[in-house]
């Protein structure tokens, strides 16, 4: 027979009722308290569905009802509970996990009571039969509560007994979910099916703890590989009698059930389901509460500093869900989807990181690009005409004042072209700009013949002192070539100053007016 009708199923609950009473606490999520739960609530929790002869949740949603009172208030969601220290820098995100016994639900009053995502059930493997059953209400949950904003995750009613079921029921899982946006873990329900006489196969299986460890693994890995989050569904007693949540933990995700305000389970855990008896808006009768840590949005430092244009730098970020960046001043620098962060011009920016758990952090970002070598020389002499030089990088862009006394070209070389003055501007990617002064001749100049008029006196001194002052403030940043250098280094001694000014002034008065060639 496919169908338990209403009847039959409360009839297992009373059975449940009167013989069972141990039976939720032990098996499903160890409510603290324990009181008699009267049959009208058990009848008003399975009135308006039909249960499946083999579907191993029947089992839960019954037992669920009988221990509806002794379960902790859901009223205030999770923000009623007490969480574990480990989680403080994280979000809080509360949720729901619904299945068919939901029935018809309105995902847009669901979300708009604070339901952030809801884990559904795509189906379950019979506890008799072992045949994979797709849960009736699930692709209705999935389309409508994305379509509400809701995200969406999904579980599995698990009876495998082997590995090679549990990787089926794991590809049913895949294929299911396909063209869903499926933002939070797959999980697999591993639970004990027991009650009313029935013993389901998975407790009768005689697995060891290596076994049923291996089986949820194998189930895990095959949604992992398929590109999924996976995780893992059970109670805190069957994850300590019967898995090693120890190792499965490093692997995947861990959804604990325990019905308390306060849950002792010490092992890791990412999800905690806290109730079975929550109250949301748009979903009828009682509905199974949860609460996911998500790790808060955060820079790992507090600034960084950008030297360079050509080489984005990606600051360490922690936090769980879709990442976005910002920032503040985009002229000053760009963060992009990944966060990519590119110096623009100098300054300083804000890049701020968003989760959509809600949370988010901020990074300073200072752009300072130090002045850059975009020219070899800042001055130079040309003693011919046709005489070229390369004097910038590749990539700086060059522009002469008069290409009648030199010209430029892409590579960085300048030509000389004619006799006389002329400034080279060179600008690169990062805002820096140089200039040097070329001087052009048709023949090697007197040494000393600063204005090349062919004549060393008194004015040439005062062009000495001139470059000698500029030296002064700015010498390491300048450099000559050695044309141009012997031209201002009348004494030949390495530098200009005062003294090669001092002896032209001095070889000047020797001639008269100044000596020439």
């Amino acid at each position: 027979m496919k169908f338990v009708k209403k009847a039959a199923v409360l009839a297992a609950a009373l059975i449940a009722v009167q013989y069972l009473p141990g039976f939720v606490t032990n098996h499903f999520a160890e409510a603290e308290t324990a009181n008699t739960q009267d049959a009208e609530i058990v009848d008003a929790m399975i009135t308006g569905y039909e249960g499946d002869a083999d579907d191993p949740e029947t089992f839960k949603v019954i037992t669920a009802a009988q221990a509806a009172s002794q379960q902790v208030s859901a009223d205030s969601k999770s923000d009623g509970l007490v969480h574990n220290s480990k989680f403080d820098n994280y979000a809080r995100v509360d949720g729901v996990d619904v299945s068919k016994y939901n029935g018809d639900i309105n995902w847009n009053a669901v979300k708009a009571d604070g339901i952030d995502f809801a884990i559904v059930r795509i189906g379950y493997r019979g506890y008799d039969g072992g045949k994979i059953v797709t849960d009736g209400y699930f692709h209705q949950n999935m389309k409508n509560a994305t379509a509400a904003g809701v995200k969406v995750g999904a579980y599995f009613f698990t009876q495998a007994i082997t590995v090679q079921e549990a990787i089926e029921e794991a590809k049913h899982c895949v294929a299911c979910v396909e063209g869903y946006d499926v933002k939070m873990p797959i999980y697999f329900d591993v639970e004990p099916t027991e009650g009313n006489g029935v013993n389901g196969r998975l407790n009768t299986s005689g697995l060891s703890i290596k076994q049923r460890t291996a089986i949820a693994e194998a189930f895990c890995q095959t949604v992992q590989d398929a590109g999924y989050e996976a995780g893992i569904y059970s109670s805190k007693s069957y994850f300590l009698n019967y898995l090693d949540p120890d190792y499965l933990s490093t692997k995947f995700k861990i959804w604990l059930a325990n019905y308390t305000t306060q849950t002792t389970y010490a092992g890791d855990y990412q999800m905690w389901q806290y109730s079975s008896t929550g109250t949301v808006e748009g979903i009828s009768g009682n509905v199974d509460m949860n609460v996911f840590y998500s790790q808060k949005a955060d820079f790992t430092d507090a600034s960084v500093t950008i030297t360079d244009a050509s080489v984005p730098v990606k600051p360490a970020v922690t936090g769980d869900g879709n990442l976005t960046f910002e920032s503040s001043d985009p002229s000053v620098a760009t963060v992009d989807g990944a966060g990519n962060i590119s110096g623009v011009s100098s300054g300083t920016s804000i890049v701020t990181v968003f989760s959509d758990n809600g949370s988010r952090d901020t990074i300073t970002v200072t752009v300072d690009f130090p002045p850059a070598t975009v020219l070899n020389y800042t001055g130079m002499l040309f003693s011919k005409i046709g005489e070229s030089e390369v004097i910038s990088p590749s990539g700086v862009q060059l522009t002469s004042s008069d290409s009648g006394v030199v010209s430029v070209s892409e590579d960085g070389t300048i030509v000389a072209t004619g006799c006389g003055t002329a400034a080279i501007t060179a600008s690169d990617g990062n805002g820096n700009t140089a200039v040097c002064n070329i001087l052009v001749t048709d023949s090697e100049p007197l040494s000393g013949d600063c204005n090349l008029d062919g004549i060393v006196n008194a004015v040439d001194a005062v062009y000495i002192l001139n470059l000698a002052s500029v030296l002064g403030v700015e010498g390491d940043e300048m450099q000559f070539s050695d044309s141009y250098m012997n031209l201002y280094d009348f004494n030949n001694d390495g530098n200009v100053d005062s003294f090669d000014a001092s002896d032209v002034l001095i070889t000047s008065a020797y001639a008269g007016v100044g000596y020439t060639k």
